[in-house]
């Protein structure tokens, strides 16, 4: 008998390793009963798995934290998870040719970024997919090596991720830091460059971990480790240079048709391995895994969303290792 599970997910490309389970039978094999829900928000997953719309979902480490501790209505327990992606995430900016804002003195790269900034001839406004998000953590590394005030250069507005490629095409946002593919795509379009990402910023970074509500299967081992078992499958199989193709071409499937219509050539060039350091990636170790959360945690404590409270019970629930905390 199968055990049914709900799982939350955006239209990412790093969520593949969910939708290849799903569809080449993978939790079937492992004795689950998957349903995929591909919300239109950040904000419907975080709901979803409080208010019991969800068992389980793909999502970033600072928001899964930030939903535990009670920002979405009530506290849950939500540990660490599987992690199932790292890095992956990029910078836009609208315009091409951009001047180099990183690979370069700190003078020079404020100038450059000022160049562009005063260039368009207003503040700029650049989305993120959610505040509590590794894409806010690496937008704000970026603004302190530019030397940009956050609060003052510029405006940052909350937008799901493939709502991004049509407001930069309408000059209802400037620039953005999303997921893959869209920055990708973004550049594909010629709307915007990239300028920065994941591999500039935090390589490397756990950046989708699938979380579950104690009710389904924080109580189960067994639940947990056919659904770590199915995820392993899924995540080699996408680390497989061989079956990159079939990944991009069931990723660009319509979502009537068990894919996230996801745009094929954005999609194919951000595959594991490809040469493209920004490009999503399914392998961990233990390590990778300790470390990046570090930085989450690190970086979380700077912007004050955590309080010595909220440590203690990040401690509980599995989220902190001993040097978590500076």
């Amino acid at each position: 008998m199968s055990s049914a599970i709900r799982i939350g997910l955006l239209r990412l490309a790093d969520s593949a390793p969910l939708i290849i389970a799903r569809n080449l039978g993978i939790f079937e094999k492992h004795g689950l009963d998957a349903e995929l829900v591909v919300s239109p928000s950040w904000a419907n997953i975080a709901d979803g798995l409080v208010w019991n719309g969800l068992d389980a979902a793909l999502i970033f480490p600072p928001l899964a934290i930030m939903t535990a501790m009670g920002h979405r209505g009530r506290e849950i327990n939500l540990g660490p998870g599987i992690p199932v992606s790292r890095g992956g995430n990029t910078i836009v900016l609208r315009g091409q040719y951009i001047p180099s804002c990183l690979d370069t003195d700190d003078i020079t790269r404020h100038q450059n970024f000022e160049i562009w900034r005063t260039g368009l001839r207003r503040r700029p406004k650049l989305a993120v997919v959610h505040l509590y998000s590794t894409h806010f953590l690496i937008l704000m590394d970026f603004l302190k090596r530019v030397r940009a005030n956050p609060e003052q250069d510029v405006e940052i507005v909350i937008m799901p991720p493939d709502r991004m490629i049509d407001a930069l095409a309408d000059e209802e946002i400037d620039g953005f830091c999303a997921g893959p593919p869209w920055g990708t795509e973004a550049d594909l379009r010629g709307l915007g460059s990239i300028i920065a990402g994941s591999a500039d910023i935090h390589a490397g970074h756990l950046e989708k971990t699938l979380v579950t509500t104690q009710r389904w299967g924080q109580s189960s081992p067994v639940l947990l480790q056919d659904l770590q078992a199915a995820i392993g499958e899924a995540s080699r199989f996408c680390m497989n240079p061989c079956n990159f193709p079939e990944i991009v071409r069931q990723l660009s499937n319509s979502t009537t048709n068990d894919g996230l219509a996801l745009p094929p050539e954005a999609t194919k060039q951000i595959m594991p391995d490809q040469n493209n350091s920004n490009a999503m990636q399914f392998n961990f170790s233990a390590l990778d895994v300790d470390l990046s959360i570090n930085w989450i945690i690190q970086a979380m404590q700077a912007q004050r969303w955590l309080t010595s409270i909220n440590i203690k019970r990040l401690h509980a629930l599995g989220w902190l290792t001993p040097a978590s905390v500076a």
